[in-house]
């Protein structure tokens, strides 16, 4: 009986200890969104785990007339450190000319894309991203006119 009680409080001692000193499962999901009168953000998601972070840029759309016939359109997601502008997704994208008939613009990408790492956000950067989450969409159309909308958008942790 004396044998049993040691053994039993040896597991629950060792129990204790290896539940006591366990790395804690980090899951942190914040949500962002933004809206100007030009543009907005929805659905975007950044994931951190203990194994990845993962940013997921949401929805663009517009708010009224969206560029058409676009040459040249780039996007980015990106965040102030110190002053510095520090990206985290950038998409360029690019229409080759033809060299039969007129070429032919496009549109925007709609769905921003992702990113994953395992060391997606150094150091203090998500507190900082949280507080300067930024968007742009940029770009040149096919008759020549430049365009530029930027957006502060608002993060939220949800989980």
């Amino acid at each position: 009986m004396r044998k049993k009680f040691r053994i039993i409080v040896f597991v629950i001692v060792v129990f204790l200890i290896t539940s006591c000193t366990k790395q804690q499962e980090k899951n942190e999901i914040y949500s962002f969104s933004g809206k100007n009168e030009t543009v907005t953000i929805n659905n975007g998601l950044i994931i951190v785990t203990n194994d990845s972070e993962k940013f997921i840029g949401g929805d663009l759309t517009f708010n009224g007339e969206e560029p058409s016939d676009v040459k040249y359109s780039a996007t980015k997601f990106f965040f102030y450190k110190d002053g510095v502008e520090n990206i985290i997704l950038n998409n360029i994208v690019s229409i080759e000319t033809t060299t039969k008939g007129t070429p032919k613009g496009t549109n925007i990408q709609q769905d921003m894309g992702s990113i994953s790492s395992k060391d997606l956000f150094y150091g203090d950067n998500l507190e900082q991203i949280k507080k300067s989450l930024n968007f742009s969409v940029s770009g040149i159309l096919m008759n020549g006119e430049k365009f530029e909308y930027n957006l502060v958008l608002d993060v939220k942790k949800t989980y």
